[in-house]
């Protein structure tokens, strides 16, 4: 056994001090991070690491107060916010406020100073003097707090900035956010603005919205409440998509209630509006696939129910509105036609060219010749020019990178994120040029009620705003300019083209039907609101709405047919044969069942009638004679349409015949009565003899 001495005290002392420096070093190290005031946190992973789980962050927000806007000599106030998404506190420390004095003098630098990429961490930054500072207590794990820093004017001389767009850096506990100011020139002339706020419903594939979804959209929370809340009582210029005026009106009297009461207070709202395609449909994909005219929706009866509508008169009968009734979106007096808004970045030269000829080619377009919104940032030439004119297409173009900001700020429901994008929204129309600027709040996604009105009082609040209408904004004089050549979206031009042929198949299938335009007129709305732009945003999700579209076509031309009874036994010569007819639309269908044979021996009845009711299976008797006595045959079965088209696929039921067992059976038949009845009168005969010997024996009997 081996005895391992014990060690000198010296050397005993030497190694608790290490193990002590040890501890030191480990707890500097623990400790380090919560010291620091720009600390992210994550949560520390165990040894092994059960799962991979993303850990939450300390985060901080910054946006100046006033939608950005410092009036020379006035003291600036910025909102902070931090939260804490991780699983640790973040420690106390200061919050400083860093103001560049050197002005950003493009909307691209303010692009590049709020959003900056990987190269431009690279790049020089602008210097930067601490303006102001403020204490924040420690923030704990889940927590959110908000602190107010202010610029002291006289302090830091913000006097002596000249009217422009100065880049501010926040840092402190939780991270540095980047925003801006604005200083506005203290005689800014007049200045004629307009922001245009579209009313949409969103991405969806039914043609019209149905009852149920616009009691929700039209309720005191929902998105279409929220946005005339947010436009009622400004300046903006609205467009409106006519599904959803539709969608209430075609309901008549069964609309929801408050759908009603929105459709009225829109109607009366004094702003000037437009109409968008129907389902705001892509204009762009449409003239791609070489379309000559944009679709339009063929009637919109097949969604009313007439015992909905009224009549005008004692003597009159109730009648379903005209599809121009249906789908207005104003009065005369506050609509202007005809206004055409492809979405952002996708109407080039060839699509604003062909917009233009297509609408001087519409019969129904009038006098007026079409216009055609696009963003500046497709556009070259006369820059700062609303009013413009692209060969013989007349435009109106709004200023692209403004409106990101406007719908960035839109689409937020937090607080501090929207006041960020307000203040780069108001740096970029101050950067804009000082003619008329034309805005939109580009069909955001989602927005609620206070973000939305928030970007469109951020374009009245820009100092010598003059609300303009649109009616001023067409008249103005156009100048020239050259737009650029966008590519195509080969997915959604394939896609309508796939589109189209299914509805051409669809009409000759429909033929069908009693009332065809049940299933032609849904197609077409369907096919309206699968080309909405509001699936831009989300490709996987237009994707899977378009293969369900055509799976649901694909089964609707299945959806009726002949049901195969397999081998039938044919007994007799002459006899129906029962044949089923499946219908599994949700509409009756008129249809001439046809049936035939090569075999002479048969003789069939060529057409017989068949009514089949909605989602039912009819039974149809079909009569046939047999020329033979026995043997195997075939028996042909086709549905067409009162057109003669084909309905379904065709059905061969085998026959086999056994006629002569029907002779058989009579003989049988008789044989067995006569059987029957020769045994009776034997039985008869028989009786009466008894009874007669009977009778000769009583009486020999009595005479004796």
């Amino acid at each position: 056994m081996t005895v391992i001495p014990p060690a000198p005290a010296r050397a005993r002392r030497g190694r608790r001090g290490a193990r002590a420096l040890g501890w030191v070093a480990a707890l500097a190290i623990a400790v380090g991070p919560l010291l620091a005031p720009t600390a992210v946190f994550a949560d520390e992973s165990p040894t092994p690491t059960p799962t991979s789980t993303p850990a939450g962050t300390a985060t901080l927000t910054a946006a100046p107060a006033g939608a950005g806007l410092v009036v020379t000599g006035s003291d600036a106030a910025f909102s902070v916010t931090q939260r804490n998404d991780s699983a640790r506190p973040v420690a106390a420390g200061a919050v400083t406020v860093s103001l560049s004095r050197s002005p950003l003098t493009s909307q691209r630098a303010v692009d590049e100073w709020l959003r900056p990429a990987d190269a431009a961490l690279e790049a020089p930054q602008p210097t930067l003097d601490e303006v102001a500072r403020a204490d924040v207590p420690e923030l704990a794990p889940g927590a959110e707090q908000s602190t107010t820093v202010t610029v002291s004017a006289p302090e830091n001389d913000l006097a002596g900035l000249a009217p422009g767009v100065y880049p501010v850096s926040v840092s402190g506990p939780g991270g540095r956010s980047r925003t801006v100011i604005t200083v506005p020139r203290p005689d800014a002339a007049p200045r004629a603005t307009a922001v245009i706020v579209p009313i949409t419903a969103g991405p969806r594939t039914t043609g019209i919205i149905p009852s149920s979804e616009l009691a929700e959209l039209t309720a005191e929370e929902g998105a279409l409440t929220a946005a005339l809340e947010a436009v009622t009582g400004t300046s903006a210029i609205l467009a409106v998509d006519p599904a959803i005026t539709a969608s209430i009106r075609v309901l008549g009297s069964s609309a929801p209630a408050t759908a009603t009461t929105w459709l009225t207070e829109l109607t009366e709202l004094p702003n000037e509006r437009f109409a968008l395609q129907f389902g705001d449909a892509d204009l762009a994909t449409q003239v791609h696939a070489g379309l000559p005219a944009p679709l339009q929706p063929t009637t919109l009866e097949p969604y009313a129910d007439i015992d909905d509508f009224a009549a005008s008169g004692p003597s009159a009968s109730a009648t379903i509105p005209d599809l121009a009734e249906l789908t207005a979106v104003g009065t005369a007096d506050n609509t202007v036609a005809p206004v055409l808004w492809p979405a952002s970045g996708t109407a080039g030269a060839d699509v604003v060219g062909a917009l233009d000829a297509q609408a001087e080619a519409d019969p129904a377009g009038g006098d007026a010749a079409a216009l055609t919104l696009v963003p500046s940032d497709t556009v070259a030439g006369a820059p700062g020019a609303p009013r413009a004119v692209a060969g013989d297409a007349d435009l109106l173009v709004y200023d692209a990178a403004s409106s990101s900001e406007l719908a960035r700020a839109a689409a937020s429901d937090d607080t501090a994120t929207r006041a960020a994008a307000i203040a780069g929204a108001t740096a970029k129309m101050t950067l804009a040029g000082d003619g008329p600027l034309v805005t939109a709040v580009d069909r955001p996604q989602a927005a609620s009620r206070a973000s939305l009105r928030a970007a469109i009082t951020a374009v009245s609040a820009l100092p010598g705003a003059t609300p303009a209408s649109l009616t001023e904004l067409i008249a103005a004089a156009p100048a020239a300019v050259q737009v650029a050549e966008i590519a195509a979206s080969d997915d959604r031009v394939a896609a309508l083209q796939r589109f189209l042929a299914d509805e051409d198949r669809l009409a000759t299938f429909a033929t069908a039907l009693v009332e065809p335009v049940q299933l032609t007129a849904r197609e077409r709305t369907s096919i309206l609101q699968l080309l909405g732009n509001a699936w831009l945003a989300d490709a996987a999700a237009w994707q899977t709405a378009v293969a369900a579209h055509e799976q649901a076509t694909a089964d609707t031309f299945d959806a009726v047919g002949i049901a195969n009874p397999g081998t039938i036994n044919f007994l007799a010569t002459s006899a129906p044969i029962s044949v089923t007819v499946r219908n599994d639309l949700p509409w009756p269908v008129s249809v001439v069942l046809f049936a035939e044979t090569g075999d002479p021996r048969l003789i069939v009845q060529e057409s017989t009638l068949v009514e089949a009711g909605a989602r039912q299976n009819t039974r149809v008797d079909v009569p046939v004679e047999a020329r033979v006595g026995s043997g195997e045959t075939a028996l042909d079965l086709q549905l067409r349409s009162a057109s003669a088209v084909p309905i379904g696929s065709p059905e061969t039921i085998a026959l086999t015949v056994r006629a002569e067992w029907e002779s058989v059976g009579i003989t049988a038949v008789i044989a067995i009565v006569v059987l029957l009845f020769a045994g009776g009168v034997v039985r008869t005969v028989l009786k009466l003899r008894r009874r007669r010997d009977g009778g000769d024996e009583t009486t020999k009997q009595e005479n004796e």
